[in-house]
């Protein structure tokens, strides 16, 4: 299956106006909006039974394959030396962005599906339901969304992150007015 995307380097453009923190907050709120139809087409194909696979499909921001526990042991060890919270919270931002450097932690990272179950047997069920198992067929939920919302996502992409980016360009350019105001007055 190939999908193609146009028209993404000049949202690079735009996006290169911006601080990574804003730019990245930027992405983040139009990944968010952008998939949340597709999390409602899954919801409708989800099987309804005793659990809650079909309240649980949800979109959102997630550090992934750890990467929410990057930085926690940083903040830990200065917050046990006796340090402030704001020189903890600088080490985890340090430890992160490290990890971001190196590779290991990407700049935006999106989740959709179902949000991590209370039990190990529901998170079991969760893929047997999707993929089926020798005892059961499957009743797949999140591949059919995707197959019916593709197309229509990329778009939506596209266009949450134009809107997005231009918001966060607007945003910067009033607080850049602000402090030249400022530094020019005061």
């Amino acid at each position: 299956m190939r999908v193609r995307v146009e028209g993404l380097k000049e949202l690079e453009a735009q996006l290169q106006k911006l601080s990574k923190a804003a730019g990245k907050a930027a992405l983040r709120r139009a990944g968010i909006s952008a998939m949340k139809p597709m999390a409602e087409i899954a919801r409708s194909k989800a099987p309804v039974d005793e659990g809650d696979l079909r309240d649980s499909i949800s979109v959102g921001a997630k550090a992934v394959d750890g990467g929410a526990d990057i930085g926690k042991r940083e903040f830990g060890a200065v917050m046990r030396a006796g340090g402030s919270v704001g020189e903890a919270r600088a080490a985890l931002r340090d430890a992160r962005r490290s990890a971001t450097a190196s590779g290991n932690l990407s700049a935006v990272e999106l989740y959709m599906g179902p949000t991590q179950p209370a039990t190990k047997r529901e998170a079991i069920k969760a893929i047997v339901n999707e993929f089926g198992s020798f005892k059961m067929d499957p009743q797949p939920y999140m591949r059919p969304a995707w197959d019916q919302d593709r197309e229509a996502l990329l778009e939506r992409i596209k266009a949450e992150m134009w809107t997005e980016i231009q918001k966060a360009v607007v945003r910067a350019r009033k607080r850049a007015a602000r402090a030249a105001a400022k530094a020019a007055g005061g």
